[in-house]
């Protein structure tokens, strides 16, 4: 199963769209969005049919709460429950322990987070001894090094995460 996860696209679409459309063909089942920039991820949405979308909102996305947005999300998927969010209501940009704990009392083994802009991949473990993997794409919308994540879900369980960008 392929998965493409991408953050923070700011009105810069660009290159989530050359990433989907370059996947699209090639066994992509899903597509995850962790807000800024949620009307990019609608225009993603509406252009290529076939993967399963899932989004939350960006502290830049907050007027869509009044749509029925969200700022989280678990998403079961192959195997692995996944906790979709922002960050910013957790303090990401100051540590991202609270964010982790919450994965974990939610049941995620996954935590996909944004909002720093930074690209991270390690298992962090919970204040309650749980290990959550903890991933940020970075910024698909940045000015220079702009990035995602494209996570591999593999029949053994094992998750491989690897990094596309411009750099």
């Amino acid at each position: 199963m392929k998965i493409l996860v991408f953050s923070d696209s700011h009105n810069h679409p660009d290159l989530m769209d050359e990433a989907v459309r370059l996947n699209i063909g090639h066994g992509l089942d899903a597509v995850f969005f962790l807000g800024d920039g949620y009307s990019d991820f609608e225009r993603i949405m509406a252009t290529y049919t076939g993967p399963k979308y899932y989004g939350v909102l960006g502290n830049c996305d907050s007027f869509r709460l009044l749509t029925g947005g969200t700022y989280e999300k678990l998403v079961e998927l192959g195997g692995h429950r996944f906790l979709l969010m922002h960050g910013h209501r957790h303090g990401v940009k100051s540590g991202i322990g609270g964010a982790v704990n919450l994965a974990a009392q939610k049941g995620a083994d996954i935590l996909l987070f944004g909002h720093t802009h930074e690209v991270f991949d390690e298992p962090l473990e919970a204040s309650d001894g749980t290990s959550v993997r903890t991933i940020n794409p970075g910024s698909v919308g940045a000015w220079y090094e702009a990035s995602f994540a494209l996570l591999d879900l593999l029949p053994d369980g094992t998750v491989v995460c690897s990094f596309g960008g411009e750099k």
